[in-house]
């Protein structure tokens, strides 16, 4: 089997908004934080404004794989079209090149990430990840239509979990809404 290094299938681009690279603006910018990235390939879509100049190699696209830096243990598949939205600090854009698959990519990464982020943090406090490390990890390369099923397979399988999630917020909404009404009522049959 092939195995190419990411740094040679990908562009990798460490969103880092250091004092010395904050410039304002008059208009203001659309940015995902880490705390909209979440498991399971949830990405919370509400945007946090600022007046803040966005290095360009940040905006967020179609297809791009989102890393924490910080205490990683998954990744986020960008499966939506962002329009003009950023990451910010602390997130890496793992950007597939058109040969790479980008759901495949996605997959491995999201399977090896917590093994890479030990690894990168040897003897540091919070586990983290470094370009040198990232840049360096071997990914696996079987035939073109394997990482197709393979890809399709984690990111189905991602989206059967939201699925789940979502129905049962929607039996709860409508488990509450059948207790509420049979309060209000006296007498009449209750429908289930």
């Amino acid at each position: 089997m092939q195995y190419k290094r990411l740094g040679d299938c990908a562009k990798i681009k460490f969103c880092s908004a250091t004092p010395s690279r904050l410039r304002t603006q008059n208009t203001p910018s659309k940015w995902l934080v880490c705390a909209n990235f979440l498991s399971d390939n949830v990405v919370l879509n509400d945007h946090t404004v600022n007046y803040v100049v966005p290095d360009k190699d940040w905006r967020l696209n179609r297809s791009d794989i989102v890393v924490k830096r910080i205490t990683p243990t998954f990744v986020n598949y960008i499966d939506f079209e962002p329009g003009e939205v950023y990451c910010g600090n602390n997130l890496i854009i793992v950007s597939p090149n058109t040969e790479t698959d980008a759901m495949y990519l996605a997959m491995f990464l999201n399977e090896k990430i917590s093994e890479l982020s030990v690894e990168s943090s040897v003897g540091a406090v919070m586990k983290s990840i470094n370009r040198s490390d990232l840049e360096s990890l071997e990914i696996p390369f079987p035939d073109e239509n394997r990482r197709r099923i393979l890809g399709e397979l984690w990111y189905k399988s991602t989206e059967m979990k939201k699925n789940k999630i979502r129905l049962a917020e929607l039996e709860n909404m409508r488990t509450n809404y059948i207790i509420k009404k049979s309060l209000h009522t006296s007498g009449e049959k209750i429908d289930g």
